[in-house]
């Protein structure tokens, strides 16, 4: 018995003191966070002494090296900045013909591409540098970009379907990352410790995780993954003190960087949300932290993850509104009932009454910020059909030029003017190079668009619904609509683009008009499809 006694007592004493330490923890992330407008000036000051070193007349390989130190810089403080100056990273690296510093621009701006949800460009971009010529000091960047991309895509598709394809690669290019990292340094342990995770063996990945984290500093990147690491280790083992622990040090970390590329922050406040009574307020706090830095950063993957929390904190405090408005009316009734206690009630509604303004204060601003947040995420959508409108008339276009280029051969070898056809620099818009068109077109369309076909269809008539042959992606009638759906509607733009007549095109489109339910609204309503946010 006495045993018994001194163990609860041993366990009731680590229990007061891992409290303990987790307050201390948070009260150094409260500094932190207090700190955050003068780290980001430090870091802004730090960023302009580094941009004043870049003059004319630099020779090229120096002025490669600051442009490419601006966008290590900005790599995770700033989304646009990071692209400008990679992009001029790239010119410079172009110039010089040096393949190594063009292919380390590639995979930098891969990197920043699929951070900002540019998935399919950022894999378009890692495809196009040759695997096999590679300088062997970009491997681990070169499959960490690949990770990455495959990483923050699975964490956007979040379904059942295209998620565990991307977990699958993530976990392939994990290990070749391992294969090419220097065994025992901190950055192995860390990729050692992401490969034991993903695969299920998290007491090994929080051995790996710990390993790495020895002689780290808190003020680096690698200290705030490695802590953000162990906390989803442990969290995965249902040690929630210890998740708690690792977040509030990763989130700390990411302050004093400062990184506004982060997950850390939301990741704490949804936890507090869910597991501490009373911390609604706090949660709310950092989520709005969370949210300013991805905003700052533009980073469309954590302002949408933000997004689909933010109502569940919105709901919680409709529900504490209306927990205190069922208080304050049984305190109006022990009012009437207990008249002795009438000074002391009426001092308790006072202060209830004020809660209550507070909470729909702090509501009214959170509903603001989400009605802000739907804003720009329409205006981000606008923005990509504007994009891929754009590319099709620049199609559009070239194809004509094409068409043009070929009457005007005919016309030179009709009169035998082979000397001034040889002058003319030759283009042929051949067969294979219209199919892959088609297929490009196609994917891009319906990656865009998924639910196209079904509604397109549900436009027509039963029994007259169009579809596509196997191993079709779009047929002929429902690429015209593509094209009217994006906004491309005078059929001698669509005729361009698909290689027909204009009349050919005006019988498709009269022909698929005649099976729709509504022949007149027809088109109208194509492009009206798809309307999502």
């Amino acid at each position: 018995m006495k045993r018994v006694a001194l163990s609860l007592f041993f366990l009731f004493s680590l229990q007061i003191g891992f409290t303990q330490k987790l307050e201390t923890l948070y009260s150094d992330l409260e500094k932190a966070l207090e700190q955050r407008e003068a780290t980001a000036q430090k870091k802004e000051a730090h960023i302009a002494s580094i941009r004043e070193q870049i003059r004319p007349g630099l020779p090229l390989d120096t002025l490669f090296n600051r442009y490419y130190k601006m966008y290590e810089e900005y790599l995770t403080y700033r989304f646009d900045s990071a692209f400008h100056y990679i992009d001029l990273a790239e010119r410079i690296a172009q110039k010089t013909g040096n393949e190594t510093q063009q292919n380390l621009c590639k995979i930098s701006q891969a990197t920043l591409l699929a951070t900002s949800g540019h998935f399919s460009q950022s894999l378009d971009l890692l495809q196009k540098i040759d695997r096999a010529h590679i300088d062997s000091t970009l491997l681990p960047d070169y499959y960490k970009a690949f990770e990455w991309v495959y990483s923050v895509w699975s964490e956007y598709s979040n379904d059942e379907y295209f998620t565990p394809q991307y977990k699958e690669k993530e976990i392939i290019y994990s290990d070749s990352i391992l294969q090419v990292l220097p065994p025992g340094s901190n950055d192995y342990y860390y990729w050692l410790g992401e490969y034991k995770a993903r695969t299920g063996d998290q007491p090994a990945a929080q051995k790996a995780y710990e390993k790495a984290l020895e002689s780290l500093p808190i003020n680096t990147r690698l200290y705030a993954c490695v802590t953000c690491g162990l906390a989803f280790a442990h969290k995965r083992q249902g040690n929630l003190d210890d998740y708690e622990k690792y977040l509030i040090l990763s989130a700390i970390s990411d302050n004093i960087c400062p990184l506004k590329e982060n997950l850390s922050m939301q990741e704490l406040a949804f936890h507090i949300y869910l597991q501490k009574k009373g911390g609604l307020e706090k949660a709310n706090r950092y989520l709005n932290y969370a949210m300013e830095d991805a905003i700052f950063y533009v980073n469309r993957l954590r302002m949408l993850e933000i997004a689909r929390k933010f109502p569940a904190v919105v709901n919680a405090y409709q529900k504490e509104s209306q927990g205190k408005s069922k208080r304050l009316t049984i305190a109006i009734i022990a009012i009437s009932a207990l008249m002795v206690l009438v000074i002391i009630s009426l001092l308790f509604i006072r202060r209830q009454l004020y809660q209550v303004r507070s909470a729909k204060r702090s509501l009214d601003n959170l509903n603001e910020k989400l009605r802000n947040l739907n804003a720009e995420l329409l205006n981000t959508n606008n923005t990509r059909e504007e994009y891929m409108s754009l590319f099709l008339e620049l199609c559009a276009a070239y194809i004509e030029k094409l068409n043009r280029y070929q009457e005007l051969v005919r016309r030179k070898v009709k009169a035998r003017q082979a000397d001034d056809l040889l002058k003319q620099s030759s283009t042929k818009m051949s067969e294979a190079d219209a199919k892959r068109f088609f297929v490009n077109f196609d994917t891009s369309f319906i990656t865009l668009y998924p639910t196209f076909l079904a509604e397109f269809n549900a436009l027509l008539r039963e029994g007259e619904e169009i579809y596509p042959d196997k191993g079709e992606i779009l047929n002929t009638e429902l690429r015209i609509f593509a094209l009217i759906r994006l906004g491309i509607t005078e059929s001698s733009n669509i005729a361009t683009l698909l290689f027909y007549s204009p009349q050919t095109i005006y019988n498709y489109r009269t022909a698929v008009r005649n099976r729709a339910k509504n022949r007149e609204e027809f088109e109208e309503q194509v492009k009206k499809l798809c309307l999502t946010l």
